[in-house]
């Protein structure tokens, strides 16, 4: 695309704001050559990188990309085999240190950006990274100027010579400056380099008292810099070491340098990566600060903006627009009273077609599409009037005439006040002519007039649509929105009316204006007038069904939440019942054994203590609040005849007092099979006494009333005790809680010092009914709650 209609579009602002959030100075160098793209696939892709970027930030921040080095130059200076210097390989080993870090940025994301980021993935996958290499750059050089003294044996060695005949020097040069014989020569107590040697400062006028090489003076010449004759020879030593140290690090530097000339394609792999990586987070924050989105893109030039704003405009004050284009027409004229925003809606269109084709986020909302031109020409200058020159109406169709030639069906076309500048019928001709030609050309036009004549063809033509930009004429004031559909009204006599201008001129000038030009602005404004009204009704029919939404969903909610609460107090009902039942059919049982182990021994008839107990303990069983009283009503009492007997007739116990259900008749010993309650028993013919009912109606016998043997407890709180008091409390609450068969009990013991939790959970080890526990989940009590599994 033409850089020239970019400019004017204000294109290279936006890459200004995209700059801002880039976190290196080379990325922000390559965001000014950004350039909008014309390939769909390629958009999509960059488009596609953008939204991952805005998915991983939202889910784990965005990574840290300071510092990316260009090493272009390096990876050029390694093709061709030269040894780097120490900054150049340490700029090497900074971005091996940022690709290490920008990987390990994104596993850490809970290896969920492989599937959530799959743009960003199949590049950042191939990532380069070598730990080795990067510490042992890091290892040897200190900065840019500094090898490290271990960077190697040979340069620690030459080292620490150097040091050694650095002590000789100044220890020999101290003693002249301590001498009493050589002081009185000495300008200053100090030892001093020049030209990489020791020397001493020896005042002017005895420079001939010390022996030695004249190095240099002060600016007044009264201080002379010697290096005295017996440490020559240390000095020249220290210059032959500080050579060999040259050597060695330059060898040093040979073998970095060569390790790194491996991986010359990687580095300039990583460096592109980088690079890319902070472009395209920082196009994901300019997404989520400066609330943009990212588009959907249309392949057959349909343009659909949602709530687009221009992104260089105040968002606080700028008047969103909705715009499509490219369906049912290809040619779109706006029209209206200055000042309208006409011109910002033309260049928000272009500007935000630059920006999707860049894979930029937009200023709009969800539901915008975009399409994707070869070119985007525009012609937008300043206000016009009918004052202005013919120089600038030249200058205007010289750059309609440049892209009349090149345009096409792939084209993006924008015009500001076409036509105008020269004669107002001259100009509304040229204007249609110019519209036609590109209606042939099939481009996607958008044009800002004031004609009339443009107005009124784009009425009556397939193909063009009219737009205008709203103005309210109560308040003298432009709303700034964009009606599609509506041709605009200039609202001059009107204007003019309700500033006071006497009603005479203004009806003396609609004596001038033509007749059917006078008729269509009477048609518009009554149109303008009836959308208006239509667009009251609309948005007072969208309140209305918008509340009636609300409230129809709160009575969803509430006839859910009274659902869901009866099916709860039933499920709960339920279950308290069938435990009760359960743990009385429990104990029922081992008091059964224990009077069948009673029988077995011969205890059972000779000791009324023992049945009185069972009594006792069967009782309590059923109903341990109340005396067992069952349903029935017994009417009579009569010892049984052996031919009276028969299998489904009621009868009494007499020895323990109880109600039960013939089975079976009596047999060879006179014993009769009863079920009492849920037990069956054989017991002596002679022991069982019928019983009437006071009426015909069946009942029964297994039916009582059975109160809860035990409060149903699904938790224990022990907050405030101490923990040498919570064993019994705790063994107790287990033992009804497996008695019962829950499955799972809550333990609270509050979050506190962990003292009660850790007794608690020491407690839970050793007792016999617990099969596994755990700390609470989110909405159970985190850490001041233990739920306990029960075997």
């Amino acid at each position: 695309m033409n850089d020239k209609y970019l400019k004017t579009l204000e294109y290279d602002k936006v890459l200004k704001i995209l700059k801002r959030y880039t976190q290196s100075e080379v990325s922000e160098l390559n965001v000014d050559l950004m350039h909008p793209l014309t390939d769909i696939k390629s958009i999509l892709e960059l488009l596609n990188e953008t939204e991952d970027a805005i998915s991983i930030i939202q889910r784990k921040g965005s990574p840290s990309l300071t510092g990316i080095k260009d090493i272009k130059s390096i990876t050029s200076r390694l093709k061709i085999g030269a040894n780097l210097n120490k900054g150049e390989l340490l700029s090497l080993r900074d971005n091996l240190y940022i690709a290490d870090r920008l990987r390990r940025f994104l596993e850490e994301s809970n290896n969920d950006f492989i599937d959530d980021a799959l743009s960003i993935k199949s590049k950042l996958i191939n990532l380069f990274t070598n730990k080795s290499l990067e510490k042992e750059i890091q290892r040897c050089i200190i900065s840019e100027d500094e090898m490290a003294d271990d960077a190697s044996p040979g340069l620690h060695n030459i080292r620490r010579k150097i040091l050694a005949k650095q002590d000789q020097v100044r220890n020999r040069l101290n003693e002249y400056i301590r001498s009493s014989k050589y002081s009185k020569f000495i300008q200053d107590n100090v030892i001093t380099m020049r030209s990489n040697r020791y020397v001493i400062p020896v005042k002017q006028e005895f420079k001939k008292n010390i022996k030695g090489l004249l190095h240099d003076s002060s600016a007044s010449g009264s201080t002379l810099y010697i290096e005295p004759m017996d440490v020559v020879n240390l000095n020249n030593e220290i210059k032959e070491l500080g050579i060999e140290e040259k050597r060695e690090i330059e060898r040093i530097l040979a073998v970095l340098s060569d390790m790194a000339r491996e991986h010359t394609q990687n580095f300039e792999l990583n460096f592109e990566l980088l690079v890319f990586s902070d472009i395209t987070f920082a196009k994901a924050l300019m997404a989520l600060d400066e609330k943009y989105m990212v588009p959907d893109i249309d392949n057959n030039k349909n343009i659909r903006i949602v709530k687009g704003r221009h992104p260089l405009l105040d968002p606080k004050i700028v008047v969103p627009i909705d715009f499509h284009i490219g369906e049912a027409f290809n040619t779109l004229v706006i029209t209206g009273p200055n000042t309208g925003g006409k011109t910002v809606s033309l260049k928000t269109v272009g500007l935000l077609t630059l920006m999707a084709q860049s894979g930029l986020p937009i200023p709009a909302s969800e539901g915008t599409v975009m399409a994707v031109f070869n070119d985007v020409f525009a012609d937008i200058g300043d206000e016009q009037s009918i004052e202005q020159s013919l120089s600038t109406f030249s200058s205007h169709m010289t750059n309609i005439i440049s892209i009349l030639k090149v345009c096409d069906e792939n084209s993006l076309v924008l015009f500001d006040e076409l036509g105008a500048g020269t004669d107002p019928t001259e100009g509304s001709a040229l204007a249609l002519a110019i519209l036609e030609r590109l209606m042939d050309k099939k481009s996607i036009t958008i044009a800002t007039t004031h004609y009339q004549q443009i107005k009124m063809y784009a009425s009556v033509t397939a193909g063009i649509e009219n737009a205008s930009c709203e103005f309210d004429v109560k308040t003298l004031r432009p709303t700034y929105r964009l009606l599609i559909g509506v041709p605009g009204k200039s609202n001059a006599l009107y204007i003019s009316r309700r500033l006071g201008l006497d009603h005479r001129v203004i009806e003396n000038a609609g004596k001038f204006i033509d007749g059917d030009n006078l008729d269509y602005e009477d048609v518009i404004l009554s149109l303008e007038k009836s959308r208006q009204r239509i667009e009251k009704e609309k948005v007072k029919a969208i309140n209305n069904t918008r509340e009636t939404t609300i409230i129809k969903d709160k009575l969803d909610r509430r006839l859910r939440h009274v659902e869901g609460e009866r099916n709860k107090i039933i499920n709960d009902a339920r279950k308290d019942a069938k435990k009760i039942i359960d743990d009385s059919r429990y104990r029922a049982d081992e008091f059964l054994k224990e009077i069948n182990n009673l029988k077995k021994s011969g205890e059972i008839k000779g000791s009324a203590k023992i049945e009185a107990a069972f009594r006792t303990k069967y009782k309590q069983v059923l109903n341990p609040q109340e005396p067992v009283s069952p349903v029935i009503t017994i009417n009579t009492e009569t010892i049984l005849n052996k031919n009276e007997i028969k299998a489904g007739d009621d009868v009494q116990i007499v020895d323990i007092d109880q109600k039960a259900v013939v089975l079976e008749i009596a047999d060879k010993n006179g014993e009769v099979l009863v079920q009492a309650g849920i037990m069956k028993l054989r017991v002596l013919f002679s022991n069982l006494k019928l019983l009437k009912k006071k009426d015909e109606s069946k009942i029964n016998l297994n039916t009582y009333n059975i109160n809860k043997a035990t409060k149903l407890e699904l938790e224990l709180d022990i907050r405030g005790l101490a923990s040498d008091e919570i064993d019994m409390k705790i063994s107790k609450f287990l033992d009804n809680s497996a008695m019962m068969s829950l499955e799972e009990v809550q333990i609270i013991h509050g979050k506190g010092t962990g003292i009660l939790r850790k007794a608690v959970q020491n407690l839970l080890k050793s007792n016999p009914h617990v099969e596994s526990y755990r700390l609470g989940k989110y909405g159970e009590g985190e850490t001041g709650v233990t739920v306990v599994k029960l075997k």
